[in-house]
């Protein structure tokens, strides 16, 4: 079990190095996005859409937090 928790720990860990271009890609997406609405003068749907991928991104940086946490949590549990 503790060799199964490692593992995915340090998958999750190594996935982490391509986090910041990932969420400058989702910045990107959104700013663009954001400035193409309004500039063709619409810019309700580009703003809830900015507002979208910058929830979806903290929600993903949540969730990884809490995951790592948790493995963290358990591989201390499993050493006791």
């Amino acid at each position: 079990m503790r060799r199964l928790i490692d593992a995915e720990l340090g998958r999750v860990e190594r996935g982490g190095r391509w986090l910041p271009y990932w969420l400058g890609f989702m910045g990107l997406i959104a700013i663009g996005t954001l400035a193409l609405g309004v500039s063709a003068g619409a810019w309700i749907l580009p703003l809830v859409l900015a507002i979208a991928v910058v929830g979806f991104c903290w929600w993903l940086l949540w969730a990884r937090r809490r995951f790592i946490d948790r493995c963290h949590h358990m591989r201390s549990a499993l050493q006791s």
